[in-house]
């Protein structure tokens, strides 16, 4: 059986991965986009943090845990691979502190490792705070990773399993009698027996000439990127002015929320406005400086949750799209390739599937 992967970033990397490591013959066509667009411009945030219902709470935490099991795979391989993931935790607190308490006892009540903590406990969690919160929510379990390092990693560790991966674009998925039959490519067609969708925004537009509709509600983000620096925060820092994070290169990453934010009329000033903001966070701060920022559409199902399935009415065709792709990477590439190798329908995907909106 041929699987065609399209999409580069970290979700097509992770089905990419677990179907090559179970010895599927799959191709990933990237569009020369190698670790994705979204991907790129992501605050790639571990977590289940609070706003969820239960039932995509508890995925999301499955997700996190999943991430655990994908890492010590690696780690233990014959290649003995090391993901770029942080587990520092992460810190949140606003100007008024009832919503963090509300739903800091909220998620509690659920078994989320999450507490109220004081600043002393806070300082301990980010040590170069400047002014640390009287009372703010500890989530130990949570984490974040370097999101492009990590797609690269997944697709290296494809192409060690026998995976190909081609830059060419995808001009259409083809199809015949109900069936997935390849894609049209500009270099010609390259023929398939399953196609994964796993194009970001791109989703749709490519499922639609199927007679498939992907309902969509993308929504842009904006980050500031700094330059290389020593280290500076241990987890996930979400104050009520900015979210920030440090990847494993050094390089710190801001937001006005983990989202990103709207675009701004000007995106230099607001890299130096999010810069300002850190440093007013964070001693030894100083010498932060601005090296990229980016603004990116983040592929958004209408309702808000992953679409994680087969279609209905084309054979062969397996659906992954989300807005938390970091949280959810590792696992929906696991539970994909379960499904797509035949094991039969996955339960807890069910909530997830396309049909929810009446489309097949």
């Amino acid at each position: 059986m041929k699987t065609i992967v399209i999409g580069g970033g970290i979700i097509g990397a992770s089905v990419a991965y677990h179907l090559a490591s179970r010895g599927a013959d799959v191709t990933v066509l990237d569009g020369g986009k190698r670790g994705g667009i979204a991907t790129v411009a992501s605050f790639a945030w571990i977590n289940s943090a609070p706003g969820n219902d239960r039932t995509y709470h508890e995925f999301r935490l499955k997700a996190i845990l999943d991430w655990h099991r994908l890492q010590h795979e690696l780690a233990a391989s014959d290649r003995g691979t090391e993901l770029p993931i942080n587990w520092n935790g992460s810190l949140w607190w606003e100007n008024t502190p009832e919503d963090v308490r509300s739903d800091t006892a909220n998620l509690a009540g659920w078994g989320y490792p999450t507490e109220m903590i004081n600043r002393d406990t806070a300082l301990a969690q980010e040590p170069y705070l400047r002014n640390a919160p009287k009372e703010a929510a500890l989530s130990s379990l949570e984490g974040s990773l370097s999101p492009v390092e990590t797609a690269l990693i997944l697709l290296d560790e494809a192409v060690a399993q026998g995976a190909e991966i081609l830059e060419t674009t995808v001009d259409s998925v083809l199809q015949a009698d109900g069936k997935i039959s390849g894609v049209r490519t500009p270099d010609g067609d390259l023929p398939a027996d399953v196609v994964v969708l796993a194009a970001g925004i791109a989703t749709d537009q490519l499922a639609a000439p199927l007679g498939v509709t992907i309902p969509m509600d993308n929504s842009p983000g904006f980050l500031m990127q700094t330059a290389v620096t020593s280290p500076l925060i241990r987890g996930v820092t979400l104050s009520p002015g900015v979210h920030v994070r440090q990847n494993s290169d050094g390089r710190v990453v801001v937001g006005h929320d983990f989202g990103g934010g709207p675009p701004p009329d000007d995106p230099v000033t607001e890299a130096q406005s999010l810069l300002a903001e850190t440093q007013k966070l964070f001693d030894d701060s100083d010498g932060l400086a601005v090296e990229t920022w980016t603004l990116a559409q983040r592929p958004t199902p209408a309702d808000g949750l992953p679409i994680i399935g087969p279609s209905q009415s084309v054979g062969g065709l397996y659906i992954t799209v989300m807005h938390s792709g970091i949280t959810l990477a590792a696992i929906v590439g696991r539970l994909a390739t379960e499904e797509i190798l035949g094991a039969g329908p996955v339960d807890i995907l069910e909530p997830f599937r396309l049909t929810r909106f009446n489309q097949t």
